[in-house]
């Protein structure tokens, strides 16, 4: 009895001392040295990491990247590899057709929100058209 009695004493004692702390703001031991990663807000405003398919115009559709995969992530850039869709808008935006390249993207420009966090703001895609080297960059998280 008096061995578990300790032990239920030495619990509430580390309880008692940890509490202040926490109401102050001092950091948990779980929550130390933890990092969100930079991310990309989607068209319904949810954070996301490394999605294979995203829509870049959220007003039409008419440009976004599919069967993306990412060889570097980390807090302040993001490469990938994939498809880049994008509307040609001939003779206009909605009888146009979408066309497919195969591209690369970097994402950089990091901002910081106080709802989301640490978000990409730049999408650079890099591909070939007829021949010819193109790059094309987009806003994010406007």
């Amino acid at each position: 009895m008096k061995k578990n009695l300790s032990r239920v004493t030495a619990v509430l004692g580390a309880v008692l001392l940890a509490a202040p702390l926490m109401a102050l703001g001092g950091a948990a031991p779980a929550a130390a040295g933890a990092a969100t990663s930079t991310r990309l807000l989607t068209c319904t405003a949810k954070p996301t990491t490394k999605p294979s398919a995203y829509i870049l115009s959220c007003a039409d559709a008419g440009a976004g990247w599919n069967t993306m995969t990412w060889s570097q992530w980390n807090s302040t850039t993001a490469v990938g590899r994939g498809i880049l869709r994008q509307n040609n808008c001939t003779p206009n935006c909605v009888s146009g057709k979408f066309i497919s390249y195969r591209a690369t993207v970097t994402l950089s420009h990091v901002i910081d929100t106080k709802k989301y966090g640490d978000l990409f703001s730049k999408a650079v895609f890099h591909y070939t058209e007829g021949g010819k080297l193109r790059t094309e960059t987009f806003g994010l998280a406007d």
